[in-house]
């Protein structure tokens, strides 16, 4: 049986409230019969805690695919030098383990090593190299580069030198590269100069039959004040991070427009993040009855939450920096707003984002509460019948570009395997 390694520093098993990207990919190619082992850390990025307190956990989640929890050093916030020393100890701890690991549930035929961060592909080549397996780069976030677009750092700052330095290195080892942000090969192939044969583009994987089966069975696990907040209510929600250049004022502030204007919508959040306790005074100082701030829910209860919206809202820009994400940005969350049934209002500055050119909802610009309070006045004075089409029209997008399975046979030409159900 082959057997694929994946390293990704902030994967986990979705009831962890992680990135599920690579769990749908593995239990997909344990369907196919392949063994599949993703390491990741046992400290969790999004809810600051430890999963598991041992230094080497593993879990199974299907016959043939296995996660293994790495321990990491903890930190308590997003940046910082705590947040670099988890990197660094995770990349000590795969190469610590990853003897053991083999020995346990095999050796690797492919590696794949996964950013967010580049130390996850040192790890995953020297792993490749010692098997003699190919070594897989999967790029998700463009570090540095993303520092010097969103002026972060300049480009003489110690970090941009050293982690473009890890980038070139891992572009240059690796036998593929795949990029899941729409534009990425803008970055890969246009400004460093990588041939096009070289990479691929995978986007974020939609297990449909798991989206659809969490909709339907776990409303109960929405929090009771949601639900009553909700109840005989025109909706729109946000979920994720409550941060600036996630909008979540500029919603705050479209709220407030609906209120003045007599809209009887109201809008849920539910996360986390820096802005939480500004967003909560913005809505005491405004009176916002129309508006819940909640924390993070779990990640098998968003489908039910977003099924039972009207409208889910999503924002991606950087107010002093326009250029920050001119090569696109892959956020699941987007794929799970348009796999909702939901209009979806993106403040991109991008109109040829998928959610526009799907016609699955709006793409309006970013930081511009009024252009967002007319949008969702628009879509709330709309018939049935035209909001079900949005709906319809975003279903049918994830469904012809981002299915799991589909996604799966691209992943499988990638590492140079044949896919067994062929």
């Amino acid at each position: 049986m082959e057997t694929i390694w994946i390293v990704d520093h902030y994967s986990s098993e979705p009831k962890y409230g992680g990135i599920a990207r690579q769990y749908d990919f593995a239990m997909e190619l344990s369907k196919r019969g392949y063994r599949v082992v993703i390491i990741s850390s046992a400290f969790s990025h999004y809810t600051h805690s430890y999963i598991f307190d041992e230094t080497l956990q593993i879990e199974q989640i299907a016959g043939n695919a296995h996660y293994v929890y790495l321990k990491t050093h903890a930190y308590s916030a997003n940046s910082g030098i705590h947040r670099i020393l988890n990197m660094f100890s995770f990349y000590r701890a795969v190469l610590k383990n990853y003897k053991k690991i083999a020995l346990q549930l095999g050796a690797p035929d492919v590696v794949e090593g996964c950013s967010v961060h580049p130390l996850t592909w040192m790890a995953a080549q020297k792993i490749a190299k010692h098997f003699k397996a190919p070594f897989i780069v999967e790029v998700r976030d463009l570090w540095p580069e993303m520092w010097l677009l969103n002026g972060e750092k300049g480009k003489f700052d110690p970090m941009v030198i050293f982690f473009g330095a890890i980038e070139k290195w891992a572009y240059k080892k690796a036998d593929k590269i795949i990029y899941s942000m729409l534009y990425g090969d803008r970055y890969i192939c246009g400004k460093l100069g990588f041939p096009k044969e070289k990479i691929t583009l995978i986007g974020q994987p939609m297990d449909c039959a798991r989206y659809d089966k969490s909709a339907k069975e776990n409303a109960d696990m929405i929090p009771k004040d949601i639900l009553t907040f909700m109840q005989d209510s025109f909706v729109c929600v946000f979920t994720g991070y409550y941060m600036e250049y996630e909008g979540v004022y500029v919603m705050l502030e479209a709220a407030k427009l609906c209120e003045e204007r007599g809209l009887a919508i109201k809008m849920v959040f539910v996360g986390s993040g820096a802005e939480q306790d500004g967003m909560r005074s913005y809505k005491e100082k405004h009176f916002l009855h129309n508006v819940y701030i909640g924390g993070r829910i779990s990640k098998e209860a968003i489908p039910a939450l977003l099924r039972r919206s009207d409208i889910c809202m999503a924002h991606c820009a950087n107010k002093t920096h326009e250029e920050a994400f001119k090569y696109g940005i892959s956020k699941n969350k987007v794929n799970e707003y348009l796999y909702s049934k939901a209009c979806v209002i993106y403040g991109r500055n991008d109109p040829d984002d998928p959610v526009a050119k799907s016609g699955a909802g709006y793409v309006i610009p970013p930081f511009n509460a009024h252009a967002l309070a007319d949008t969702i006045e628009k879509i709330y004075r709309m018939t049935p019948e035209e909001r079900k089409e949005h709906g319809e029209n975003g279903t049918k997008y994830i469904v012809e570009n981002h299915r799991v399975d589909m996604l799966v046979n691209k992943l499988l030409a990638a590492y140079g395997l044949k896919d067994k159900e062929k």
